[in-house]
């Protein structure tokens, strides 16, 4: 079996029991009595004894269903020690659950250091591996929303009324990680094996929050694996850009292959700039990436050569080509980078600008008929 939440259990599931056996209002017109209630409990403490749940338990008052659930729980041989875990707050003394001389080492009592209840309350739910509701009030219903946002495996028995049965039915709303036929079985009638039911869907909603975390777990390992990838990738690609400085520089004079060398050179550092950039963000579209960054770099690259070919038309047969390389290689990488800026600044403006164009055009004439 696998441990609670912050391990402090050890290697045993521990389930948290929440609620009373009292009609909460008079909406709920229930059609039991509070000594049918506290059968059930029993019958659930049994049935958490004989799967080998811990419990979580915080007052051992009359009018909280945690202390007939310990009775039924107590009732099943053998009982293990310290599998009985009472979390009340400091200076409480409700924490005497009738029991047999000889099962007083199944409890393990541990006071907050808050004098407040609801501390020592809402921190073992973190610990908890699933949680049962029986009736109850206002409390019971917070554990149920409580239980529901962190994904924490739930059973609210809707058959004693109270605020379980809201939460069975915000449960139907939301869905958590019960099954619609799951939320059928725990919306019914209490008879026989009706407590098995209820450990049984415990059961199974941690067998699913364990398979999705376990998928999650991959999926994140995966994703690590194919960042690391991409980024050696992305450096090796980045290293042949550079390498293309001293390609050029010893083929001096050689103004084919400085041009050569300018464009392979930039080409390789925008991809990888966009490699690079998709494994920081932790994102799987690498071919996707690769040739946007590679068509950006491209584009930015272009554009700057042909600012400098504008002031410079001999710039590329000249020595100054070969200079021009380390400029490219950096207005490549940083556009692969942040390709999606430079397509976003594309589209806000005009790029080619055609007015000379315009000026040497000549306008077009009307016909006949004013068209």
């Amino acid at each position: 079996m696998q441990s609670g939440r912050n391990g402090s259990i050890g290697e045993r599931r521990t389930i948290a029991i929440v609620g009373g056996i009292r009609p909460c209002g008079v909406e709920d017109r229930p059609s039991w009595t509070e000594d049918n209630g506290a059968r059930a409990a029993r019958e659930v403490g049994a049935e958490l004894a004989r799967a080998g749940y811990d419990l979580f338990v915080y007052s051992s008052a009359p009018r909280f269903v945690e202390r007939d659930v310990v009775a039924g729980y107590l009732s099943v041989e053998p009982c293990r020690a310290g599998s009985i875990h009472v979390r009340p707050p400091y200076g409480s003394s409700e924490t005497s659950f009738p029991h047999p001389p000889h099962k007083s080492g199944a409890f393990e009592i541990r006071h907050e250091a808050e004098d407040d209840w609801e501390v020592s309350y809402y921190r073992s739910l973190r610990e908890a591996d699933g949680v049962v509701l029986i009736g109850g009030g206002r409390t019971t219903l917070i554990t149920a929303m409580v239980a529901m946002a962190f994904d924490i495996p739930l059973a609210p028995v809707a058959a004693f009324g109270g605020a379980a049965r809201k939460a069975w039915v915000s449960m139907g709303r939301t869905g958590n990680l019960a099954t619609p036929e799951e939320l059928s079985i725990l919306g019914g009638e209490w008879n026989a094996g009706a407590a098995e039911n209820v450990v049984a869907i415990l059961r199974t909603q941690q067998e699913r929050k364990q398979s999705a975390e376990t998928m999650r777990s991959r999926a994140e390992r995966h994703a690590e694996y194919k960042s690391g990838i991409g980024l050696l990738f992305g450096a090796l690609l980045l290293i042949g850009g550079f390498a293309m400085i001293p390609l050029v520089y010893a083929v001096d004079g050689n103004a084919s292959l400085t041009l050569v060398g300018l464009i392979a050179g930039s080409l390789l550092a925008a991809t990888s700039g966009a490699i690079i950039r998709t494994a920081v963000d932790r994102r799987e579209d690498w071919a996707r990436s690769s040739v946007l960054g590679m068509s950006a770099g491209a584009i930015a690259v272009l554009l700057f050569i042909s600012a400098q070919l504008a002031t410079s038309p001999d710039l590329l047969t000249g020595p100054g080509a070969r200079r021009l390389l380390f400029f490219v290689l950096s207005v490549g990488f940083i556009a692969g980078y942040t390709f999606d800026a430079v397509y976003a600044k594309i589209r806000q403006q005009q790029v080619v600008d055609t007015s000379g164009l315009r000026s040497v055009l000549p306008e077009p004439q009307a016909d006949q008929n004013g068209n």
